[in-house]
Formats: structure tokens, sequence, C-alpha cells
């Protein structure tokens, strides 16, 4: 009996725990992105967020959606440059290289894309963009689960932020398990990071 009771507390302690976690990291979020999301607004940059591609080197339905919205910043006039940033070194193909092509095959001059081959995480894109490419404005652009955590990341490291959704048709069961990984895992290491700001991984570009 006293082993059970013990293990009730434990699974009590912890649960209470995560749920403190979660609570605090989306108010968090939340604090550092209010009044951030859609609208109008002009910035000089507009920054992509990577995502995974397909076998044959196509940007993911996420992926394209992210660009796709880019694209129509800029040809709106809100942004000048765009930032595509994600990892360049995945298993499953380089994500940047796919982005890169993906815009100028629609018509961005090459110039005016920078690529960050080390954004393996927003945070590490976040802080990269501020500190290797000196951005301090930027137009974010991701889904909508993802989109509050990555201007809230940008914002703590002096960007001034702001975000435009893109939208992508997926799977209702890929939006739920987004949604639950970002509720519970990305947006409570997203306040370590943001709050105690270790810096990228590596200055390169």
């Amino acid at each position: 009996m006293r082993l059970l009771r013990a293990t009730r507390r434990l699974v009590s302690f912890v649960a209470f725990g995560v749920a403190a976690a979660v609570a605090f990291s989306s108010l968090w979020v939340l604090w550092h992105s209010a009044s951030r999301i859609g609208g109008e607004g002009h910035r000089k940059w507009v920054i992509v967020l990577g995502d995974r591609v397909e076998h044959d080197g196509a940007p993911s339905p996420y992926l394209r959606s992210r660009l796709e919205t880019a694209l129509a910043v800029v040809r709106d006039g809100r942004a000048e440059r765009v930032l595509v940033s994600g990892n360049a070194r995945s298993t499953k193909g380089d994500e940047v290289a796919a982005m890169h092509q993906y815009l100028v095959e629609r018509g961005v001059v090459p110039s005016l894309i920078a690529d960050d081959r080390y954004g393996v995480n927003t945070y590490n894109t976040c802080s990269r963009a501020r500190a290797v490419f000196g951005i301090e404005e930027a137009i974010v652009v991701t889904q909508d689960f993802h989109l509050r955590r990555a201007i809230a990341l940008c914002t703590a490291q002096g960007i001034d932020a702001i975000g435009v959704q893109a939208l992508a048709d997926v799977r209702p069961y890929l939006t739920i398990r987004n949604w639950v990984r970002e509720l519970v895992l990305s947006r409570p290491k997203a306040m370590i990071e943001g709050t105690t700001n270790p810096g990228p991984k590596t200055l390169e570009r």
C-alpha cells in the first residue's frame, strides 16, 4: 500500500509538472507574439522556416505552402529579401537547396535570397537571423501550430517580427499530432531557449 501511494504521488507530481510547463510556456509564447499575427505590414525580410523534402527533392506540402506564402508576401511588396532557413544536411534531403530552387524557378532573383544552411530548428533560425544575417525586422512564414512560437523566439532575439500563416492541405491526424507536439514539447523547449538564449550552434554562413 505504501508503495502504491508513493507511486500515485509521483505520478501526480509529474502530471502537475507537465501541465505547469505546458501552461507557462504557452503563456510565454502568447505574450511574445501578441498582436503580431496577420494583418498588413512591411518588413525588409521574410523568413521561411524549413521542413522536410520529398524523395525527389521537392518541398513537402507544409514547406511548399510556406514558400507559396512567402512568394505572395514578396509579390505584394511587403518584403524585399527572403531568408530560407533549414537543415541542409538532413537525411531526407537538403531543405535549403529545395527552398532556394523553388523560389528562383518562380521568379525570385537569386541575389535577393539568403540561404541559412544551419537553421536546424526554430531557435537556431531566429538566433542566426539576428547574429549572422543581421536581420532586425522580418515577416515570419509557417503554419498556425508553429507560427506563434517562431515569432516569440525571433522577438526574443530582438527581431521586430510579424507572422503570416501558411495554409497546407494535410490529413487531420497530422494537424493533431503537430499541435500535441507543439504544446507538450516544443513550447516548453522554446521558453527555455528564449529566456536563457544559448546562442546559435554555429556562426558560419
